[in-house]
């Protein structure tokens, strides 16, 4: 019985890993990339990126069901979800953390992409 569940949890942390999405920043040139930002745009984003991070289950359900349909939604979507907000509440710490300095990027860009839950992957609202 103790094997059992150590190949759940096994295969749980494989499908996580493989299923999380990568939160690299776009390998083609954006505004953003020329962009310089201040450490007030910084601060602002890592506080916005902490509290709207629980958003982000949502917004890859959706894109998913969107995407594909509605199983798919419900299941990878949720998977999705959970990485991407994990990776945009860490990211939202590091923000929120280091607004006064240049670390990690020396024009204090976004560490994600969209900056912001709420924008379309590609899009920025303003």
């Amino acid at each position: 019985m103790n094997n059992l569940k150590r190949n759940r949890i096994a295969v749980l942390l494989v499908l996580f890993v493989i299923l999380s999405p990568s939160s690299y920043a776009n390998s083609a040139v954006s505004a953003d990339a020329m962009q310089e930002f201040t450490w007030k745009d910084k601060l602002k984003r890592g506080s916005l990126n902490i509290v709207t991070s629980p958003v982000e289950v949502a917004r890859q359900i959706h894109l998913t069901t969107d995407e594909k349909n509605l199983l798919n939604g419900w299941t990878i979507g949720l998977v999705k979800g959970l990485g991407e907000g994990f990776i945009r509440f860490g990211a939202g710490v590091i923000d929120f953390v280091t607004f006064p300095f240049n670390f990690p990027d020396k024009r204090k860009g976004p560490l994600v992409q969209p900056e912001y839950v709420w924008e379309k992957p590609g899009l920025k609202y303003t």
